[in-house]
């Protein structure tokens, strides 16, 4: 793993890779967010680097997850996302 890795466009390009929707979030460059459908990641990011990952589902009864950073090869696809919050709730 290179530090391009681990950088804004690295997060958003494995996030893309991965199947999920990278959105725009107002300019903030201290956040990538993913979305699929109703299922949202969001990496935050401190001095530049990933520092946390949050999982979210803003359904009916939604659901956030959150935990540090796991690195670009541990992030989730949005189908392990799905399947996870399903069996939570």
């Amino acid at each position: 793993m290179t530090h391009e890795d681990e950088s804004r466009a690295g997060v958003c390009r494995a996030l893309a890779d991965l199947g999920w929707e990278i959105r725009a979030e107002g300019g903030r460059p201290n956040v990538v967010v993913g979305g699929y459908g109703k299922y949202h990641v969001m990496v935050s990011f401190g001095d530049g680097e990933p520092t946390s990952l949050i999982i979210s589902y803003v359904g009916s009864g939604g659901e956030m997850l959150s935990r540090k950073w796991p690195g670009v090869e541990r992030l989730p696809t949005p189908q392990k996302v799905v399947r996870a919050l399903s069996r939570s709730g």
